[in-house]
């Protein structure tokens, strides 16, 4: 991992410096022509000038123009040539051209007004032609040009000088990237290093340390989310725990109650009277119905809690299916005399699984008949708009106690109300209530007045969203 930094930052500064170090260069080389260019040119439009004021006489080689002509090329170590507009050389300092005439494609765009400058490049050589203007009132008249032809080499010098200044510079940028890179290299190593180790430390058993929030910014945000999955694990785990704990709890107390009973009448032998046999058996089956409910609940809860693709989702009538829980749960209503009242304010239908919400649905109806008044009542109702479905249950029972709100969902709790011995309950109901809304994406909330009532509030997307 180090070594990959290493390598990626070392590559990355010194690719950056020769990068750097090129556009400086070329910079630099392209700078020095173009001031030598400007610099011949220059020249060149000044002879012109010359020329014009002594009428293009330059054929006398005593004149005092030709011979500074002659010494402007010597000083420029290079040649200049002028033509007349007839295309005929009046002067060449190279060779003795003179009333011959020059003829090519820039002296021809140069004559006809096309181009003020023409700059090419011959060899090893740079040539330089600029018209010589008259101007006669407001237009320019061209009488003739002048090329100048000097040597490149003339600007290598500094160019290779730079060039090495330009070498030295890249030398260093890379000592400087090769030192950052290990620098940086060993700083963000580090911080992993270190979290690397209490990773192991932790997947060595240790799971319920945590990680040291240190080093960059981005390294802490990791340290911090990683951190957080430590504690939602441990929370989960302390779950497990909690869940194993009271399911043992809840299996282990009807064994119990079925051994003691057991117990007791083989103690008795065959002495037992007939209607103290019929007792005990009807407690210890008494008993078994109860780990059933327990095991059933289970079942159903372990179901519910799989992942929501397990779901079958069909498109039901909310109205109908609400009115089939009602029916089936009114000989247990009617034990106590309980009133269920079911109330629509119009029809529903929804994609939902049946069979999991159904689950749901009927604990929350049958909770209000276990916790109620003899004679009470309990009140659901259905409504929608173009969202949601709602359905709410109200009851007249006993309310729950205000501390107990937040924990009613929870798996085996139970208020203290509910371990009496007259209310049998696993403290499962809510928890698979629970687990079927959110299994369909949806929210349930509850209030209560002890003493008065508890309303349960449930919202439902009308359309699955998977």
């Amino acid at each position: 991992m180090q070594f990959f930094i290493f390598l990626s930052i070392f590559l990355l500064t010194t690719l950056i410096s020769v990068l750097f170090s090129k556009l400086l260069n070329d910079g630099y080389r392209q700078k020095t022509y173009d001031q030598k260019v400007d610099s011949v040119t220059s020249q060149c439009s000044w002879l012109g000038d010359q020329v014009v004021g002594v009428d293009f006489h330059l054929d006398d080689g005593s004149n005092s123009l030709s011979n500074q002509i002659d010494e402007l090329a010597t000083s420029m170590n290079g040649r200049i040539i002028v033509i007349k507009n007839n295309y005929k050389i009046i002067k060449d300092t190279h060779t003795d051209f003179q009333s011959r005439f020059f003829l090519n494609d820039n002296i021809l765009n140069v004559m006809d007004g096309k181009k003020t400058r023409i700059v090419s490049e011959s060899g090893k050589y740079i040539e330089v032609m600029v018209p010589i203007v008259s101007k006669v009132g407001k237009k320019n008249h061209i009488l003739g040009a002048v090329q100048a032809t000097v040597p490149s080499e003339d600007m290598m010098g500094a160019v290779t000088e730079m060039e090495h200044r330009r070498n030295m510079l890249l030398v260093a940028c890379i000592i400087c990237g090769l030192s950052m890179a290990m620098i940086i290299s060993y700083l963000l190593t580090r911080d992993l290093k270190k979290i690397q180790r209490d990773v192991d430390f932790i997947a060595a058993g240790h799971e319920d340390e945590s990680i040291e929030e240190t080093g960059f910014l981005e390294v802490r945000s990791i340290v911090q989310r990683f951190n957080e999955i430590l504690g939602r694990m441990q929370t989960l785990e302390d779950s497990r725990q909690e869940f194993v704990s009271n399911v043992s709890h809840e299996l282990k107390t009807p064994m119990t109650s079925m051994k003691v009973l057991a117990d007791s009448l083989i103690q008795q032998g065959d002495q037992v009277p007939a209607e103290l046999y019929r007792e005990f058996m009807q407690d210890i089956v008494a008993e078994i119905d109860r780990e059933n409910v327990i095991i059933s609940d289970l079942l159903s809860l372990v179901k519910l809690d799989k992942k929501a693709a397990q779901l079958q989702i069909t498109t039901v009538s909310i109205n109908e299916l609400l009115e089939i829980i009602m029916k089936r749960l009114k000989p247990l209503a009617l034990q106590r005399n309980i009133e269920l009242i079911f109330e629509s304010f119009r029809p529903v239908t929804a994609e939902i699984d049946e069979v999991k919400l159904s689950l749901g649905l009927t604990n929350l109806i049958e909770n209000g008949i276990k916790y109620n008044k003899d004679d009470g009542w309990i009140r659901v109702t259905l409504n929608a708009d173009h969202k949601y479905f709602y359905v709410t249950v109200t009851d007249s029972g006993l309310g729950i106690p205000e501390e107990s709100i937040d924990h009613i969902f929870e798996r085996f709790y139970r208020v203290d109300k509910s371990h009496s011995t007259e209310i049998e309950g696993t403290g499962l109901g809510l928890a698979i209530t629970r687990s079927a809304i959110m299994m369909h994406h949806g929210a349930i909330r509850v209030k209560s007045q002890v003493g008065e009532g508890t309303t349960f509030s449930v919202r439902i997307p009308l359309t699955f969203i998977d």
